[in-house]
């Protein structure tokens, strides 16, 4: 029986280990990421619901990729917004359902794109 107990924690341990491991949504904040019915619950602006942006999205407004959170772009839409970098869909699931991987424009250099999380 003591076996079958140590073995018990060992999967714990590597269960809680695997799942902190999965947290891609620590950065998920007011300032980036965080859902949003208003500008109110965000630190500069609310891309809300039913624009394009499921479940709302706190944002930064932005000219140019250096003025967004470290792992986002600026992205020409919206008057242009920092929106989270990826490279396929599985990398934006941590936003919840409707959101994607897709290529747009980039703010300040319209001949050029970026891959960022949006709805689609």
């Amino acid at each position: 029986m003591p076996r079958a107990i140590a073995l018990r924690i060992r999967l714990a341990f590597a269960l809680v280990a695997a799942l902190a491991g999965c947290s891609v949504d620590s950065d998920v904040s007011r300032t980036l990421g965080g859902r949003c019915d208003s500008a109110a619950q965000c630190e500069d602006r609310c891309l809300p619901p039913g624009t394009g942006f499921p479940g709302g999205f706190c944002s930064v407004s932005c000219e140019a990729t250096v003025d967004c959170p470290s792992r986002a772009s600026c992205a020409d839409t919206e008057g242009g917004v920092c929106l989270y970098d990826c490279a396929g869909d599985a990398e934006c699931a941590f936003l919840g359902p409707g959101w994607r991987c897709l290529d747009v424009p980039r703010r300040g250099e319209a001949a050029q794109t970026v891959k960022v999380c949006i709805g689609g």
